[in-house]
This record gives structure tokens, sequence and C-alpha cells, in this order.
């Protein structure tokens, strides 16, 4: 390997893989780029519009992301606010959108 960049640590690897592994899943990676693009909590009402999808498989989602330290909420009368907690995640996200034209992969193997 002719780089001059060192190769991650494996410890670092092992730390950040779960991580990434729950942020891996579109519906979670929607939420977290509603609640960048919003940039202020937002309650589970406002996330489920935004996603689309039954508020019971949105809050299952947010519970995933809370419980990994990627989100964090916050309970204000009847409302359950939830922003991002892990911010590092959002360059992720950053990555998806500039380089989204990119990401589309043929699940087809081509033949030689």
């Amino acid at each position: 390997m002719s780089s001059e960049r060192e190769l991650i640590g494996m410890e670092v690897l092992e730390r950040v893989a779960p991580i990434i592994r729950h942020a891996a899943h579109p519906l979670r990676l929607r939420i977290l780029d509603y609640l960048d693009c919003a940039g202020e909590p937002k309650t589970v009402s406002e996330i489920t519009d935004c996603c689309g999808a039954a508020p019971s498989f949105v809050s299952q989602q947010l519970r995933i992301l809370k419980d990994q330290g990627i989100l964090s909420c916050r309970r204000q009368g009847s409302f359950v606010y939830y922003t991002i907690a892990n911010r590092a995640l959002l360059r992720l996200v950053d990555c998806i959108r500039q380089h989204q034209g990119e990401c589309v992969l043929d699940p087809t193997p081509s033949e030689p």
C-alpha cells in the first residue's frame, strides 16, 4: 500500500461499527436527516409526518437510535422531543447527500 494515510485502528473500527450498523436503515437515516435539516428538537408526531411511516414503526426506530446514543430525548408535558446526540453520524448523512447520484448499485452481478 503506497498511501501516506494510515489505516484506521481496529479498536476504533470495532467501536464505531455497531453505531453505523444501527444507523444503517433507510428510516433511521431519514430521521437523522430530518432532525439535522430541522435544526431543532422534533416530536414523534412531527418525525412521523416527515417519514410517512406508521407511528409505531417510527417509535421503534427512535428507540433504537436513542439506545445507541445517536439521539437523545426530553419530555415536555405530553410531548417527547428528539434531537441528535451524536453529531458525528451526520458526516455519513452528508456523504450520502453529496454522493447520492453515485450510490446506485446494480444488484445483478455482471457477466464476464
